[in-house]
């Protein structure tokens, strides 16, 4: 019966050969069922702890109770593997005393056969004495070589009901090896069933070793499983984030309909008020009238009464009394009934915002039969859930005059989320049309079908239908403008023919480059039936400024001073009017968002920059993942690369990236072993090189000149370093007199436009650091965050102040264009800005995980 090495490493033995509970070496070690080992003694301390006996034992170590039989402690088996070890331990220090007589001397050996330690007496009466003729005995220096000899460390076991018995059989019937006497008076057979203990052993060995396999594929599943729980609970809490992210957008979006209900109803009562108030003060008129025509009558009658002859009254008795009934009669009846009240179902109201503001769904709970088909989608994953939401159709309350007036053909707030709906449906028909080959004109629409309907019931399929498809083919119309039908010399292109049914098919001449595009709408009967206000959130709006399409340059812009006539911040006294209070924003319509919290493919964790590739893919600096994700314009992930780790080419909290477009490699910035670090990949994500910039602190903008260099704008000390390819400081200038917290560079025609967060503006350098102008101010361009300039030369500047996207368009020399924003979705710290080619703006929503691509009708 040989057995493994027992040797082990200093950490292992101090674990494996003290005990837990008196942190001292184990004496007579005991094993309880959870195969845990205590000292004996201890194990009787913890027993008797509470002063009386009990018949089971809790393990300090997992809590697993152990049944004691009627010995106690000493009743449970001994860990012989660890009083083996203990004897080695002792026989190597040389301190083991002789175990054969009583001299107490130090042992030198031991018998094989009697399993005792022999002092060099001893040693010699084994060799001389015939009663030892067969024992084996071996010194410890042979002991301490190995190999077959080392199992002479065990220690013959004995039956513990004869104690000078050593058991050589095994009972399969009672599982547990037995003596001699064991088997003659307890397990006779052919009760019992029993054999030899080395001819069971083999059997009882490999079943035992089945079972540590099993065991161990057992702790494998524990292992996954725990895994699978860990990501279950990942994807829970970014389920939930989603979830309530969603709430709180559907929460804005709700209020926002509830808020303009409220306008429209305090409209209305001006309106009943204002028209009873005018019944009234005719009625007073009128009757006011009516009393002086009395009154004056009536003098003169008296006069005729009592001053006139017999013949006088005679002649003029009749005209006065004509004129007496006809007063008498026409006094008007004061049959008046005044009275406006305001009439709101709060119970129904309140069962509609639980039916239709969204319910969270959980997987385990099973569907309600009148669920719509939507809600009873199954979920992918058993820890999902979502929050879902229906359109907003309530019905908020209604003014009833005493005197009806007319009310309107249909709700306001349905008519609200149908302008929603179909500004989505308008982002749904442009994507389709840039996917779309084929240049067939469109069919012409029928107006007949948007003819007001006189109820709410009256509003039909086909009406609705006819109003979807005339909003997306319109919208189609305004993205073929911006493909096909350029304005010539900067005008204003009007593609739609208003006194036709059809759109244009044929563009005009010319190939001119669109700056703004304002396209009237040709849906008359679609804004009768939306309402007056519709056309503000329309998607075929485009800039509005004070109510026209777009002013001239400079009407609202802050004045631009010259640089002699700037000082530094020190001394500055730049005061830029505030924009007006009457420049409506236009609205930007939500064409693609994707991303969420996670570790996963298309997930991010706190993202600091993106920029655009060199086919406008978005690529995205994953900050908290410590990766690099290129995507599709349209949301799809298409690959990633980067390692965690500082060294080379991995890649430690990445803030920016920025591709050179001569060769498409990648500049990532990321901090690496020290505060910043600068590497450069292939446009496959393969580590080219690193580039040492100690000297900046936090980049906090990144940009690519024309001629290849990079530019990078340090926050900390505002500082802008521009660096070759290869690595050389090229130039750098120092922009802290200027501007307070720098977050975002772009560059155009060697002029660099720094985004100041703290001072609210934008700061214009040349490419040797001179300053040339200050762009935006407070109220206008609020803590800017993000910036870029289009191919026309125009400046656009982004922020997320008051958690809404809100984007202020400039020209080069600072003249104030048009402003937009995104009221659908709210957003926290937004970090960059860039532009595309049709015109949509995509910026990366940090603190929200996602990237946001949004239509501005901007065409570059």
């Amino acid at each position: 019966m040989a057995s493994q090495d027992m040797t082990l490493s200093p950490c292992e033995e101090e674990e494996v050969n003290s005990c837990h509970l008196c942190r001292s070496k184990l004496d007579q070690p005991r094993v309880l069922s959870c195969l845990h080992v205590f000292c004996e003694e201890c194990l009787k301390k913890r027993l008797s702890k509470n002063g009386f006996v009990q018949n089971s034992l809790e393990c300090p170590d997992c809590g697993q109770e152990t049944k004691l039989s009627a010995k106690g402690v000493p009743g449970l088996p001994l860990d012989y593997i660890a009083c083996n070890r203990i004897d080695l331990k002792a026989m190597e220090k040389t301190q083991i005393v002789c175990t054969s007589c009583k001299a107490k001397e130090t042992a030198v050996a031991r018998c094989t056969e009697c399993a005792t330690f022999l002092c060099p007496n001893c040693v010699t009466a084994h060799q001389f004495m015939r009663c030892f003729e067969s024992h084996k005995v071996l010194s410890f220096d042979e002991l301490k070589g190995g190999g077959e000899n080392f199992t002479t460390i065990h220690k013959p076991v004995t039956c513990a009901s004869h104690p000078d018995e050593v058991m050589k059989y095994y009972c399969h019937t009672c599982h547990a090896p037995i003596c001699n006497e064991c088997m003659i008076i307890d397990h006779k057979q052919p009760e019992h069933c029993y054999e030899k203990a080395v001819d069971a052993e083999p059997k009882q060995r490999e079943e035992l070793k089945n079972l540590i396999e099993e065991s161990k594929s057992k702790v494998q599943f524990c292992e996954e499983a725990t895994t699978m729980l860990d990501t279950h609970l990942s994807d829970l809490q970014m389920q939930h984030d989603s979830a309530k992210s969603h709430i709180e957008e559907t929460f804005h979006t709700y209020k926002e309909i509830l808020e303009k209900q409220q306008e429209h109803v305090l409209k209305e009562l001006d309106s009943i008020h204002s028209s009873q108030e005018l019944q009234i003060m005719d009625t007073f008129h009128n009757v006011e009238k009516i009393s002086e025509k009395i009154d004056d009558a009536c003098k003169f009658a008296e006069r005729l009464l009592n001053h006139g002859n017999t013949l006088e009254i005679l002649s003029l008795i009749h005209v006065v009394g004509t004129q007496l009934l006809s007063l008498i009669n026409n006094t008007p009846k004061l049959d008046i009934s005044v009275g406006i009240t305001f009439e709101t179902d709060e119970k129904k109201f309140e069962a509609g915002v639980k039916e239709t503001f969204g319910h969270v769904k959980n997987p385990e709970t099973p569907p309600k039969k009148e669920d719509s088909p939507v809600s009873q989608k199954a979920s992918p994953m058993h820890s999902s859930s979502s929050f879902e939401s229906d359109a907003f159709s309530l019905s908020t309350g209604v003014i009833t005059p005493d005197n009806p007036l007319p009310t309107l053909d249909v709700d306001l707030a349905n008519n609200i989320v149908a302008q929603y709906n179909l500004a989505q449906l308008a982002g749904m028909a442009e994507r389709s049309i840039s996917q779309n080959s084929s240049t067939a004109t469109p069919p012409p629409i029928n107006f007949a079908d948007l003819l007001i309907p006189t109820t709410e019931s009256e509003v039909t399929a086909a009406q609705l239908n006819a109003i979807n498809n005339l909003t997306a083919l319109a919208k189609m119309g305004s993205i073929s403008l911006s493909n096909s039908q350029p304005a010539l010399n900067g005008q204003l292109v009007s593609g739609l023919n208003m006194h036709s049914n059809t759109l244009p098919s044929s563009p005009p001449p010319g190939n001119q480059v669109m700056r703004v595009i304002s396209t009237p709408s040709p849906i008359e009967g679609l804004e009768s039936l939306l309402g007056s206000n519709s056309r503000v959130g329309s998607p075929l709006n485009g800039p509005v400024m004070n109510g026209g399409s777009l002013l001239p340059h400079g009407v609202h812009s802050p004045p631009i001073l010259p640089p002699s006539a700037l000082s530094p911040m020190s001394s500055q006294t730049y005061n830029p009017t505030p924009r007006s209070s009457s420049v409506k924003l236009s609205t930007m319509q939500i064409r693609c968002k994707f991303g969420q919290l996670g570790p996963g493919k298309s997930q991010f964790s706190s993202p600091h920059g993106f920029c655009l590739g060199l086919d406008e893919e978005i690529i995205v600096a994953d900050t908290n993942n410590h990766r690099i994700q290129v995507f599709e314009k349209t949301g799809d992930f298409k690959y990633q690369f980067g390692v965690a780790g500082k060294e080379e080419g991995q890649l430690w909290y990445p803030r920016k990236v920025a591709v050179i477009r001569s060769s498409g490699k990648f500049v990532v910035c990321d901090r690496g072993s020290e505060r910043s670090r600068m590497q450069i990949f292939t446009k496959t994500g393969h580590f080219l090189k690193k580039i040492a910039i100690r000297y900046i602190d936090i980049v906090a903008g990144l940009a690519i000149t024309s001629e290849g260099t990079i530019v990078a704008v340090d926050s900390v000390a505002p500082t802008v370093f521009i660096i070759s390819e290869a690595g050389d400081l090229l130039h750098w200038f120092d922009c802290s007199e200027y501007m307070r917290e720098p977050s975002d560079i772009a560059v155009c025609a060697k002029e660099f436009y720094i985004c100041d967060f703290k001072g609210h503006c934008v700061i214009v350098f040349s490419e040797k650091g001179k300053f040339l102008r200050r762009i935006g101010c407070e109220n206008v361009t609020n803590f800017p965050n993000g910036i870029d300039i289009s191919d026309a030369g125009d400046v656009l500047v982004g922020d997320s102040h008051g958690n809404r996207f809100h984007i202020v368009v400039f020209s080069r020399q600072g003249t104030l264009l048009s402003e937009f924003e995104c009221p659908y979705v709210k957003v926290s710290r937004c970090c960059g800005l860039k532009i595309t080619t049709e015109g949509y703006v995509v910026t990366l929503a940090k603190n929200n995980h996602h990237v946001l691509v949004l239509n501005t009708l901007y065409i570059v």
